[in-house]
């Protein structure tokens, strides 16, 4: 069984994928269970009672909570549900692809593109891993936020430092909104600091005015968030402990 679940806001877009969606599982010979959402906060109702999502085709432009957002908080939460993006609107494609999202379609969506981003979704099920796609000099590079180590503010730049070392990357984007597209990822990120943001997984410890990573770096840590970074240090330590 396949669980479906598509989120638009218009009743003549949910009809028309719940059409295609059927003919799709048809053809493939493929059960599954659709359930139809109307906004973000139905959505999230549904899950709440425990439903499972496989596969979320998703709108953006909605009342409320728009489906970018939805999806951040989706992953920020560890569902892994393999999310398309159905929607009129074509600014926030390289957004949509900060939260794995397996496609970016846009409306009027074509049968066939629709058919093969299903077949797509169907068979990367819990395979991928969160990424980041970040704007370098170079182009388009794709970042897998479990190899970030810490992110460093470079005037409107910002230096990804990987977690295996190297020259650090560096991406056209400010440092704060990189961290505002990671809340929401399912990734303990921490700013500790106006020029840092550090992946607490690779924090080796804590002292008064600073933070040694596993690689031996130290980095600032400015007075304000001394408090609050050794509580969210000790919360996500507690977790990992819980599900070990």
């Amino acid at each position: 069984m396949l669980n479906l679940t598509i989120c638009d806001d218009e009743n003549t877009q949910l009809s028309l994928l719940e059409l295609y969606v059927g003919e799709w599982a048809r053809e493939r010979h493929c059960e599954t269970d659709i359930v139809l959402c109307r906004n973000a906060q139905e959505l999230l109702f549904r899950r709440e009672e425990k439903r499972e999502m496989d596969i979320l085709l998703l709108d953006i432009d909605m009342p409320g909570m728009n489906g970018l957002s939805l999806a951040r908080r989706l992953r920020g939460e560890g569902e892994e549900t393999q999310i398309i993006f159905v929607t009129g609107l074509s600014d926030y494609a390289l957004e949509g692809y900060e939260v794995e999202a397996v496609s970016y379609l846009l409306k009027p969506v074509k049968k066939d593109r629709l058919f093969a981003c299903l077949d797509r979704a169907r068979d990367r099920r819990g395979r991928e891993e969160p990424a980041l796609l970040l704007e370098t000099p170079g182009g388009v590079a794709r970042v897998r936020l479990k190899d970030v180590c810490y992110l460093e503010s470079a005037a409107h730049d910002t230096q990804v430092h990987s977690a295996s070392g190297g020259e650090a990357l560096r991406c056209r984007t400010g440092i704060r909104q990189l961290e505002e597209r990671l809340e929401g990822a399912g990734q303990p990120f921490f700013r500790i600091h106006r020029s840092y943001l550090v992946n607490l997984a690779y924090v080796n410890r804590i002292v008064r005015k600073e933070v040694v990573m596993d690689n031996g770096e130290a980095l600032p840590v400015a007075r304000s968030k001394w408090e609050d970074l050794n509580r969210a240090y000790l919360e996500y330590y507690g977790q990992k402990q819980n599900f070990a």
